[in-house]
């Protein structure tokens, strides 16, 4: 099933939703999905079937600029293609609003059961895939935009925010060397680099040590041959529906243009800052790689291990100890490990959140 949320009068999202069909009604736990970059919300659809199993409802959401969500207008797309540090940070931080609102709206809406902290039922986990990420980051950066009334109904509902293979640029840090060597970055043509694109995220990888924090056990160069890639069993017509050439190629490019300071800033409010750790202060946050992607997703899990016992080396001087998370770093599993391995992948999330 499907639906949209409106928000704001003029901002439709769309999402689509296993729906509540075999789930305890007082109960279940409701967790919201967002896409990466040319990849639209039908890719967690594999998911959709094996949730009621588990009392899980699964929303899957289309961001902005993916058809049928409303696309950016104007004014905001002057912000995330502006290099000026203060429009960067405006975009960062209406992106967040706007999650936060999308996720009181639908809590609303659909009467779904609150959390119940004592029996860790109910409520909302929040999971942001691949450059999806920043959206959820970007909420958590901006929970004091909220309205007193507003962060009192997100916190009877929303209790763990889940950051699966994040890229660098979502969090602010930068991009080893080493990942600049992929010769896909560097092909002539758009068309090119993404064809490049879907292949370094569907491909498995072979790491010497992906626990290590040694760039060098890393592999950012050669997939493996050992296991097919991720979504060869679909046609080209069924990959035409959960992708975006459009976006790739356009809008969702463009947001590399933000100040990368911006990013870093994001990251010292959504997890580095004293303050706006105590919006939310019982949040659970996990920061999740498969040990079988590229290796820039556990290069960023190797970094925010750093940052959990010293966070200035990572996020500068401002950045403290506040809001807890931890690092998770699955046994096995790619990019797209929920598609290829859904039932498993699906514990693995869910068992994460356990302290």
């Amino acid at each position: 099933m499907s639906n949209f949320v409106n928000i704001d009068g003029n901002i439709n999202f769309f999402y689509e939703d296993s729906g509540t069909d075999g789930l305890d009604p007082s109960d279940y736990t409701t967790t919201v999905w967002i896409h990466g970059l040319g990849f639209n919300g039908a890719v967690f659809r594999k998911l959709f079937p094996i949730a009621p199993s588990r009392n899980y409802r699964i929303v899957s959401l289309y961001r902005r600029g993916y058809a049928p969500t409303s696309p950016w207008t104007k004014e905001e797309v002057e912000l995330f293609t502006s290099s000026d540090l203060e429009d960067g940070k405006k975009f960062l931080h209406l992106a967040g609003i706007q999650i936060a609102k999308f996720l009181l709206e639908f809590a609303s809406s659909q009467r779904i059961p609150k959390y119940n902290k004592e029996e860790k039922t109910g409520g909302i986990v929040l999971n942001g895939w691949s450059s999806g990420v920043l959206y959820p980051h970007a909420m958590l950066a901006a929970l004091d935009g909220l309205t007193t009334k507003e962060l009192g109904q997100l916190e009877t509902y929303l209790h763990a925010v889940l950051y699966f293979d994040s890229p660098t640029v979502s969090l602010g840090i930068p991009q080893p060397s080493a990942a600049e060597s992929f010769q896909g970055f560097h092909m002539p043509t758009v068309s090119e680099r993404w064809v490049s694109f879907k292949k370094l995220c569907t491909d498995y990888y072979v790491h010497s040590n992906p626990h290590s924090h040694d760039v060098a056990d890393l592999n950012f160069n050669e997939s493996s041959e050992d296991k097919p890639p991720s979504l060869s069993d679909l046609s080209e017509d069924d990959l035409d529906q959960m992708t975006s050439f459009e976006m790739f190629a356009t809008r969702d490019q463009s947001i590399s243009t933000i100040n990368p300071e911006a990013f870093r800033i994001t990251s010292r409010r959504a997890l580095f800052n004293v303050e706006m750790a105590r919006c939310l202060p019982d949040l659970k946050v996990r920061i999740v790689c498969g040990t079988e992607g590229w290796g820039i997703f556990m290069f960023l899990v190797n970094e925010m291990e750093k940052a959990l016992k010293n966070p200035s080396s990572v996020f500068g001087k401002d950045a403290e100890r506040a809001r807890d998370f931890k690092v998770v770093r699955l046994e096995r599993g790619n990019h797209f490990v929920f598609w290829d391995e859904p039932n498993w992948a699906l514990d693995q999330f869910i068992s994460c959140l356990d302290d």
